[in-house]
């Protein structure tokens, strides 16, 4: 099959792009021909295809809100890639026609694409598969929080609440502009372009199906892993440290990990364990970690790392005993936690949405209640203190990549749902 693959993004920055990339390497090794469209920024990975990318909001070195100058051009793209951009719409008509895909498979595109990416592509008469990374279809904030606490005022429909609480980076104008932006693509019927949503949790699932999605538009494909990249490496001997990878962002709950550390220095004072966080992001954020990990005293036994590629990640998570992920948001099944397990390492998690699907309690790891440090803390300690379950969670975790999230499982399944649609057009 030739199938055409759109997010905004072509470098790796979390893991949308990651799923990308492995996606588009699994599918080129089963002989498909991937062909991808997306905004062109200086970090894109290079690819032949670069011309038919579509210009970012500001410059190509400008690719986050808090990067972006405020120039007319910006402010100009930024109102038509929230609500209609004619220049997508082109680009995307001039790729379909010279390079001929037979399917559309989407990440992410709104705000940043917009919609008319979807018209250009049914234009063409391509059938749309969008796969759901994040809640943007149903909140305007995208994460289904209202001050880092979970919300679900918006996903019926209603988006007054997300204006009145200000969701959108604090600001009345731009919470404004985005619920204006989503009336603006439901009252015009562009979601109704696309064929197939795929979720990759069951939370999802439902969530969509809460917010009126009927079932027929809506498959569950769980995502997978690879793990010829991730896999427990041999001869490599577990340390004294617990790992943190993901973004550096309050809703991905680093305070909290560095919180439960604190607990612990205070309760349990003769326990050595270290912390690693690895990760780039919001540079205030970390400002305010580094402050609380010196208040705590904790500057001995906490370590940032920085962004690791994934050989240098694999062999990080080789070594940690535990990963956590704390997140206050409702996830939809990290990546980060999927490659824990292909390299034998048991997760804690945040007991919130995808991420009670992610953990198989006291199997391939432990659930915490959300943003409670002192439970994370006890959950640490016990595990340090039963080796031997440890060592079982240990094989659970890898065998559930092995199984469950495996490769094949994963794009048998999309290339049924691609088959069928290309049947059907």
């Amino acid at each position: 099959m030739r199938i055409l693959l759109a997010n905004y993004r072509y470098f790796v920055s979390g893991g949308p792009e990651r799923y990308m990339f492995n996606v588009t390497d699994a599918l080129t090794a089963r002989g498909h021909t991937l062909i991808p469209f997306s905004i062109n920024y200086t970090r894109n990975q290079p690819t032949p295809y670069t011309r038919y990318f579509v210009e970012p909001l500001g410059s190509r070195d400008e690719i986050y809100f808090r990067d972006q100058r405020p120039t007319f051009q910006t402010y100009s793209r930024t109102l038509t890639r929230l609500f209609y951009a004619p220049d997508v719409e082109r680009a995307i008509t001039r790729l379909v026609a010279e390079t001929k895909p037979q399917v559309a498979y989407v990440l992410h595109y709104l705000r940043k694409l917009s919609p008319s990416l979807l018209v250009g592509l049914k234009k063409a008469g391509l059938p749309i598969v969008v796969r759901l990374s994040d809640y943007a279809m149903l909140c305007p904030q995208a994460h289904c929080l209202r001050d880092n606490t979970p919300c679900e005022l918006c996903v019926r429909g209603n988006l007054l609440p997300s204006i009145r609480y200000r969701c959108v980076q604090h600001s009345f104008a731009a919470s404004a502009l985005n619920a204006l932006a989503t009336w603006f693509h439901q009252s015009r019927r562009y979601f109704d372009l696309i064929d197939v949503f795929v979720t990759t949790t069951e939370f999802m699932y439902r969530m969509m199906r809460q917010a009126g999605f009927p079932e027929r538009r809506l498959r569950f494909i769980p995502t997978f892993v690879n793990g010829n990249l991730f896999h427990p490496t041999p001869n490599f001997v577990k340390e004294n440290y617990i790992a943190y990878a993901g973004r550096l962002e309050e809703i991905k709950g680093a305070h909290i990990l560095i919180q439960a550390l604190a607990r612990l220095r205070r309760t349990h004072p003769d326990l050595t364990i270290n912390l690693k966080i690895a990760g780039t992001g919001d540079a205030d954020y970390r400002a305010r970690l580094e402050t609380q990990i010196v208040k705590a005293g904790l500057s001995d036994s906490i370590q940032f790392v920085g962004e690791l590629q994934t050989q240098d990640l694999t062999n990080f998570l080789n070594r940690a005993i535990l990963t956590i992920v704390p997140s206050v948001c409702y996830e939809n099944f990290p990546n980060i936690a999927l490659e824990s397990y292909a390299c034998g390492t048991p997760v804690l998690a945040s007991r919130i949405g995808s991420l009670t699907e992610c953990v198989s309690e006291g199997e391939t790891g432990f659930l915490f209640d959300i943003g409670n440090a002192a439970r994370l803390a006890d959950r640490i300690v016990f595990c340090l203190d039963h080796p031997e379950l440890l060592a079982t969670m240990t094989s659970n975790a890898r065998r559930a990549a092995e199984t469950i999230y495996s490769p094949d499982t994963h794009l048998i399944k999309l290339e049924q749902l691609f088959g069928s649609l290309i049947s059907f057009e």
